[in-house]
């Protein structure tokens, strides 16, 4: 088998030289349960200490590394493992060649590392397995390999064609056998770039907003060479490099596909997740909207008709202000935008407040305090506060908030007993009874047959026991002039509803 794979291999680089294509290093996620050991990995290949920085051990934010295995470079995404990012692994999963499952010994298969199986299979995405903390005493191999079979993982030797190894991230057991198995995979799948692409290509992994730099993004270049100068745009925007930096932090004139890279240049900040493209782009229509020619380079205009949620994010530490930034920037965002406006440590003041008023922003708080005076002052100006101490509070008070964006609210519904002029549009007077809510004069109202929303209109006079008023409420009949867009009927109903957009 191995020598009908080697063959397949020899055929497979003869057509990447003939094609002109080059082979690249593998970029490799790693996935699964909190806890499990993936960051620990990760410190035990680059022989750095990343956990000792992670509040509580567990990673908050995805980064790329570069590491070399036996002559040939691997670039790891490290993304995280607490169940309030799971876009953020989903994400991961997406931009890498090749994954490494980890399950501990002592643990065995937990509801993350279902989730990372799912996500795997879903983005049909290649992946190696490591039986994590065999060195401690309550480990059970067995256990976790039979909890691996009932979720649908069958590995090499047990019934199966996944690639497995034993390890101790912490001792480093067994990690240079898992290297192997990866540049193994990797080659396999014979990754490849083309350097005589005129763009390049890559997925932005992080953003964020530098005191001293200005907006940096880091990057993990997939086709092209990214090159210091160049144009560069995602979905949602533009700029030109000013600066590229690797993973060390050292500056560099360009970047080969696979390699992680920082880019400094955006005019402000990508959706973290999309993917860009840099080269020599009209930047001057992309910046006025006026788009770009897509036959040629492939780039999307975000489209201008849609709704923005502003936000300003107001959070203790770092740490938690970067986590929280990004799992608010990958809530779904279909036919409403989500702008993070600011985002700063500290407690919210009176400046965060005046610049919700100015930008329409609710403010977001994590784990910060607010004063009387800050509080009353945003009551004072219809700002919207959302604090917790909880991270899962406060992402439901927001997605309940962005629901508002699409369901208008009822105020009042009224159904129409007899119409007594039927023969203008414009100049209707009708009878009805209020079911629900109160109707008030002068309002816009949509009109209901049945369940068939069939036209909308606007009250133009209200009168109750034949004298003008200003509201009906409950129960109460009334006569009504409607100028509408349609003829109505007896059974109709009227519904005054608040549009999505002024639900505060």
């Amino acid at each position: 088998m191995l020598q009908q794979q080697a063959s397949k291999n020899e055929i497979m680089a003869q057509n990447t030289e003939l094609s002109g294509l080059i082979p690249r290093s593998p970029v490799v996620v790693i996935m699964g349960h909190v806890d499990h050991g993936k960051t620990t990995i990760l410190d035990t290949i680059r022989k750095t200490n990343v956990a000792a920085r992670e509040a509580g051990g567990i990673t908050q934010s995805t980064g790329a590394y570069e590491i070399t295995h036996n002559g040939k470079n691997i670039t790891f995404v490290d993304t995280p493992g607490h169940e309030a990012f799971s876009n953020m692994r989903s994400r991961g999963a997406t931009v890498a060649d090749l994954a490494i499952l980890i399950v501990a010994a002592d643990d065995g298969v937990k509801p993350q590392t279902k989730e990372s199986i799912q996500t795997l299979e879903e983005t049909k995405t290649p992946f190696v397995v490591a039986i994590n903390k065999i060195d401690k005493p309550n480990a059970d191999i067995e256990k976790t390999i039979n909890d691996l079979m009932q979720n649908g993982v069958y590995l090499e030797g047990r019934g199966g064609n996944i690639s497995w190894q034993n390890i101790s991230a912490k001792s480093g057991q067994g990690i240079n056998e898992l290297l192997d198995l990866v540049l193994l995979a990797a080659e396999i799948e014979n990754l490849t770039y083309s350097p005589a692409s005129e763009f390049a290509e890559g997925v932005i992994l992080e953003a964020k907003r530098d005191n001293q730099r200005g907006v940096t993004a880091s990057a993990i270049v997939k086709n092209g060479i990214l090159k210091s100068g160049d144009y560069i745009a995602t979905k949602t925007m533009c700029g030109k490099i000013k600066l590229l930096e690797n993973f060390k932090g050292e500056k560099i004139q360009e970047a080969l596909p696979s390699s992680p890279v920082l880019i400094l240049g955006f005019d402000d900040l990508p959706v973290v997740g999309e993917s860009f493209k840099a080269g020599p782009l009209d930047i001057e229509k992309i910046r006025s909207g006026q788009g770009v020619d897509c036959k040629k380079n492939c780039l999307l205009i975000p489209a201008s008709d849609k709704k923005t949620l502003n936000i300003i994010i107001k959070a203790d530490v770092f740490g938690s202000l970067e986590a929280l930034s990004q799992i608010i920037k990958n809530l779904p965002q279909e036919d409403l935008a989500i702008n993070v406006v600011d985002e700063k440590i500290g407690d919210i003041n009176d400046n965060d407040i005046k610049l919700a008023v100015s930008t329409n922003s609710i403010v977001v708080s994590f784990k910060t305090n607010i004063s009387k005076s800050v509080e009353n002052m945003a009551s004072l100006n219809n700002v919207k506060i959302i604090s917790s101490e909880i991270i899962y509070e406060l992402i439901k008070a927001i997605t309940d908030r962005i629901e508002k964006f699409y369901t208008s609210t009822i105020i009042g519904e009224l159904e129409i007993l007899a119409v007594f002029n039927g023969q203008k549009k414009e100049e209707q007077v009708i009878g009805g009874k209020v079911l629900s809510g109160s109707i008030k004069n002068r309002v816009q109202v949509k009109i209901l047959r049945g369940d068939v929303l069939i036209g909308a209109g606007k009250i133009t006079n209200l009168q109750k026991a034949r004298q003008d008023v200003s509201e009906v409420k409950t129960n109460e009949e009334c006569g009504i002039m409607l100028d509408s867009d349609v003829l109505t009927q007896k059974g109709d109903v009227l519904i005054n509803e608040i549009p999505p957009t002024e639900i505060k």
